[in-house]
């Protein structure tokens, strides 16, 4: 077989094989044990199947507030930071890790518009389960509303005293 090279280089071929998010879920520990998996249960194959993975480098903008948007965010690997406004106040909110979720409120409540920022602290894989396939029969699981309902709520309560203690100076 002759390339460009000549006869006497070596080829080697890869093949490259797409990550498949269930397996890689179900033998990691920490996403096994993820709230928001345990909540999805017997549907988180047929949720993931629907799942876009994408990857991304380190201090990029994964999302803006405001923005549009609906899906779940599923952190894989990595870490991201959260950010918000209420009025004119900017605070972060937190860190995500390996096995949390961004995106809670706009599962929540349908909206298609992003309530936080979001940026990657160093590189972050993420797998984005769209709302659609979250719903059974037109609603979130028991379980899952649960977990992510208690997720934003201690989000919005970061935010409000964040921006108590910012307004009171």
């Amino acid at each position: 077989m002759s390339d460009r090279f000549g006869d006497n280089t070596p080829v080697v071929k890869v093949e490259l094989k797409r990550a498949d998010a269930y397996e890689l879920i179900r033998h990691d520990q920490v996403l096994a044990a993820s709230e928001v998996v345990t909540a999805l249960g017997a549907s988180l194959r047929a949720v993931l199947a629907k799942a876009v993975v994408r990857r991304y480098p380190d201090k990029v903008v994964i999302f803006q507030q405001g923005e549009a948007g609906s899906g779940l965010l599923l952190v894989l690997q990595g870490d991201v930071r959260l950010f918000a406004r209420k009025q004119t106040d900017a605070v972060e909110l937190g860190l995500v890790r390996k096995g949390e979720v961004l995106g809670e409120g706009e599962v929540l409540s349908g909206e298609a518009t992003r309530r936080s920022s979001a940026v990657a602290q160093g590189p972050v894989d993420l797998a984005e389960l769209p709302r659609e396939a979250l719903l059974v029969n037109g609603a979130l699981p028991p379980a899952l509303q649960q977990a992510l309902k208690a997720i934003h709520a201690a989000r919005a309560q970061a935010l409000d005293e964040m921006t108590d203690f910012l307004n009171r100076w």
